[in-house]
């Protein structure tokens, strides 16, 4: 458990663990974006690819599809030209007649056969009456010419492609057997002129609802035209069965993932599907022709492809992608992220509070194994005073009869001094003086015996600790300034403590010497006296020899000394005031660099354990 010191200690390094956490963090949130948005790239590019993809595959099928319509009006074209052709070869070795013309109507798979005069006047004609005519039997019968207008079945509408451009057939076109296409009458009106001998017209609706028309016609070899309307319906189901709009329709509806898919064509923007909110662009410029929009208010990848689906008829296909699944993709990935993130953010935190946790444990053990030493020392040391005390009172009774009596001996019977030097009163005189010597300095010895071992009575007071180390280092330069060692002194974050000021100096005066003592010429000491919120120090260093590990211990032990002259007292008192105060003196010594001396006093007297 910590105590108050390590308490604070730990508040003290909480903000550092807190920054490396906050560190580690953001490094990992770093890496964790720059993972989303590679993960993010990467679906768009699939989504991207599988677009284009689609959009080659819808532009093949269009191709394909509108060649195969193109294919089945063809060859509708050719069949019924060449029924045109028969009839044109059966008039010119014998005049077509009604019963002839209905034969072949009956033969063929026609809709109705029409002949014109070379004055455009129609001679004969036969075929399938139309919706509501009565009868089914095949009809034939006379015409208006070609100056009385256009003829009531003549269709005029012509198919067109998507896009309102009119569709022309690879096959029209061209000198003979062939000729722009168009209606009934504008064939029959080539035909009659001589523009053209032969002439297919283009796929056109018919004169009554729902019906599609194809119509061949021949110039006849005498002049005069030949015109065989046939009924298209099942080719123009086929180009709208194959058109793009169904194409289109049919990819829209079919896949779930695709929003639209529309086609931009000479100006004209056809779309199947859900409409995108705005308007389509050909390119915006972004990566690979993607972008993102909306349709229906929901989140769309717009792809752009060029596509050419037919010679000359380039287009822009766009294919929209629902981001719907990316976006639940996203939130599972940052759902996984956080967590990730999270774990990585309790490991690390953890990580850091251990690697705390392992230096505050070495500095309590540290400090623990330095209380341990304290209290041994202060467990020998009170043992020594004990038997220093008991010694000193058994010893001074006598010893103060023995001082008494050689004083009474030397007043009562030699009070005149000896006339002769070498006589026995001379001798004896002698004898008693080194008797009254020795029993004071035995007394000396006795009084330090009793002041070790009285625990000191301290007289606090607010005192300046700058003040108080500055008047010991005055104290004791002249003598450094004699030995040639210098002081250097720091004073300036020193504050005012509660404590004995008397006794404090005694234990820095007792340190400086100490340090004087084994600091050689040249060298120099410092002191430094510095105060925080719970405690004060003062650290006397010098650059003298140091003290042996193996004398560390006992450098605090009474009358241990390696000093020739030295008593072995100064340090154990320092310690005894220091301790009284509740403070403690830490060393650090290496031998040959020097020693360094630290005084700790609590700021506080209720954290003192005298």
């Amino acid at each position: 458990m910590l105590d108050a010191q390590g308490f604070r200690r730990f508040v003290v390094g909480l903000p550092g663990l807190v920054a490396g956490s906050v560190l580690v963090g953001g490094g990992l949130v770093a890496v964790a974006w720059f993972d989303y948005r590679a993960t993010q790239r990467e679906l768009l590019g699939l989504l991207g690819a599988q677009a284009t993809a689609l959009s080659q595959s819808v532009a093949a099928a269009a191709r394909t599809s509108h060649a195969a319509g193109l294919e089945a009006e063809r060859e509708l074209a050719l069949r019924l030209l060449g029924n045109a052709r028969l009839l044109r070869e059966i008039d010119r070795r014998e005049a077509l007649t009604a019963d002839s013309l209905a034969r072949f109507f009956e033969q063929n798979d026609v809709f109705r056969v029409t002949v014109f005069s070379p004055e455009g006047a129609r001679v004969l004609s036969t075929g399938a009456p139309g919706p509501g005519a009565g009868g089914g039997a095949p009809w034939a019968g006379a015409g208006r010419g070609r100056g009385a207008g256009r003829p009531p079945w003549a269709g005029g509408d012509q198919s067109r492609e998507p896009g309102g451009a009119p569709r022309r057939p690879p096959w029209a076109g061209g000198s003979e057997g062939g000729g722009q296409g168009g209606g009934f009458a504008a064939l029959t009106e080539r035909l009659l002129t001589g523009e053209v001998d032969e002439a297919v017209s283009d796929l056109h609706a018919g004169r009554w609802p729902g019906q599609s028309r194809l119509i061949a016609g021949v110039r006849r070899t005498n002049g005069g035209a030949i015109l065989v309307n046939v009924d298209a319906a099942e080719v123009a189901t086929l180009q709208t069965a194959t058109s793009i709009d169904a194409l289109l329709g049919g990819i829209a509806a079919s896949a779930a993932e695709i929003a639209y898919v529309a086609l931009q064509r000479s100006g004209d923007v056809l779309v199947q599907g859900t409409p995108p909110d705005k308007p389509l662009a050909a390119a915006d410029g972004s990566e690979d022709g993607r972008m993102r929009t909306t349709a229906g208010g929901r989140p769309v990848l717009d792809v752009a492809t060029p596509v050419a689906l037919d010679a000359g008829a380039d287009a822009v296909l766009h294919v929209g992608m629902w981001l719907d699944g990316l976006a639940s993709a996203e939130r599972r990935t940052w759902s996984r992220l956080a967590i990730s993130l999270t774990g990585a953010l309790v490991l690390g935190g953890l990580a850091l509070g251990l690697v705390w946790m392992r230096r505050a444990y070495g500095v309590l053990s540290r400090r623990h194994a330095l209380a341990e030493q304290a209290l041994r020392r202060r467990d020998r040391l009170a043992a020594m005073g004990e038997l220093a005390s008991t010694v000193a009172h058994e010893v001074r009774n006598p010893l103060n009869a023995i001082a008494m009596s050689a004083q009474r001996l030397q007043r009562e019977h030699f009070r005149s001094p000896p006339d002769d030097a070498g006589s026995e009163d001379a001798e004896a005189r002698e004898l008693l003086g080194v008797i009254h010597h020795e029993s004071r300095r035995l007394n000396g010895t006795i009084e330090q015996f009793l002041t070790y071992a009285r625990p000191p009575r301290l007289a606090r007071s607010p005192t300046s600790l700058g003040d108080l180390v500055a008047r010991a280092t005055d104290a004791l330069r002249a003598a450094a300034l004699t030995r040639g060692v210098t002081f250097d002194v720091d004073t300036r974050e020193a504050a005012t403590a509660d404590v004995d000021a008397a006794q404090l100096a005694q234990v820095v005066d007792n340190l400086l010497r100490n340090a004087l003592d084994a600091t050689p010429s040249g060298g120099r000491i410092d002191v430094r006296a510095q105060s925080s919120a719970d405690r004060h120090e003062i650290v006397v260093s010098d650059t003298g020899s140091g003290i042996p590990p193996a004398d560390l211990p006992r450098i605090f032990d009474l009358y241990f000394t390696t000093k020739t002259d030295g008593t072995g007292v100064g340090l154990a008192i320092s310690q005894q005031i220091v301790g009284a105060h509740g403070g403690t003196i830490e060393v650090d010594s290496e031998p040959g660099t020097g020693t360094s001396m630290r005084i700790v006093v609590p700021a506080r007297q209720g954290e003192d354990d005298a």
